[in-house]
């Protein structure tokens, strides 16, 4: 079960067994390979750019790369809302035990990935798997492909013409936000993403992809200025209200933050997710819950938001990703990097 425990004030997650848990195809049992989740130890800035100016490898694991100006208040009340639903994950027995070593595995593993899954990315390609979940091969790879997905992969430009006249009860966005520090590191590094200003993202036609009691998430990073075009610009061009903001807290599989709460405009070991809705109903979020989830080490990967979410949207919900790198099962999936994170180079065959 993805979901581990839940209260009033928030969730925890495993990223890595709700993956498991869609990865049984007709070919066996395909688990995503542990080490990219084997995150012993907090993020330390002083190694990180030890080993950064040593190999030219970015070590950042989960901690956003943004600088933030998040107000004092909100890292505090955040802070102690993490150490409650922490004590009683480390009570019940739902956090590992163990030392703080290295995270040298989970590096490793990640730094394998990007080579492996950067030489055969599937580019300018529209496929779905209607039925059980599969193993295909494309271009000289196997891709996994969870159950009845659909996806695009095509860029950001082409989706008005691509999901013409097609409706989502729900719109997922990871967008690529503007970052100085990832267009310093997209010069030296071929895993870094391409950005899009804010101008650029409020074009996106969300507003005829979304029904009418249609929901739209979007990852947003600790930038004031960031949330506040989402929110006041934004959303007011796709037709939404803002309704909630989550945050997703970033731990060790010690249960550690990823890395220290810091006085702004210090890092923080959160990302916010943010809820607009085209019509708000009585199945509204709560705002301020958290988000609790060892991250991947893969840079910048999100925890899926299925389990979490299901209590807002219909039954047999038509549900988009847009900026996906994974797919879903039962999710339409768009991005020109879809499909990258499929690669057989993340799973282990049992």
């Amino acid at each position: 079960m993805t979901l581990k425990f839940q209260n009033e004030i928030g969730y925890f997650i495993s990223t890595e067994e709700y993956f498991n848990s869609i990865s049984k195809t007709g070919e066996g049992q395909f688990t995503i390979n542990p080490d990219l989740f084997k995150i012993f130890s907090p993020y330390s800035m002083r190694r990180y750019f030890m080993k950064k100016k040593i190999t030219g490898v970015d070590t950042n694991i989960g901690s956003s790369s943004f600088i933030s100006d998040i107000k004092d208040k909100e890292v505090s009340e955040i802070k102690a809302k993490y150490l409650k639903i922490a004590k009683y994950l480390k009570d019940q027995g739902l956090l590992k035990k163990g030392e703080k070593i290295p995270n040298t595995v989970a590096l490793n593993c990640a730094e394998k990935v990007y080579s492996k899954s950067n030489v055969n990315i599937v580019k300018n390609a529209i496929g779905s798997n209607i039925g059980p979940a599969t193993i295909r091969t494309l271009q000289d790879s196997k891709f996994f492909f969870p159950e009845n997905c659909i996806f695009y992969s095509k860029d950001i430009s082409e989706i008005n013409v691509q999901l013409l006249d097609k409706k989502f009860d729900l719109i997922l966005l990871d967008p690529p936000w503007w970052n100085k520090y990832i267009r310093r590191k997209r010069k030296k590094s071929p895993d870094a993403y391409n950005m899009m200003y804010n101008t650029d993202l409020k074009s996106i036609p969300i507003e005829k992809m979304l029904t009418e009691t249609g929901i739209v998430v979007v990852w947003c990073t600790n930038s004031s200025q960031h949330l506040h075009d989402l929110t006041q610009n934004i959303f007011p061009k796709w037709g939404v209200k803002f309704v909630a903001k989550w945050y997703w807290v970033k731990i060790t599989t010690l249960g550690d933050p990823i890395c220290e709460f810091s006085e702004p405009p210090g890092k923080q070991p959160f990302e916010q997710i943010i809820f607009g809705y085209r019509n708000p109903s009585k199945c509204l979020p709560d705002s301020g819950k958290l988000l609790i989830s060892v991250p991947s080490a893969i840079h910048s990967s999100k925890p899926p938001l299925v389990e979490v979410i299901q209590n807002l949207l219909p039954e047999n919900p038509q549900c988009l990703e847009i900026f996906a790198r994974y797919l879903l099962p039962n999710w339409t999936s768009y991005g020109n990097e879809v499909l990258k994170f499929q690669n057989e180079c993340l799973y282990l065959s049992q």
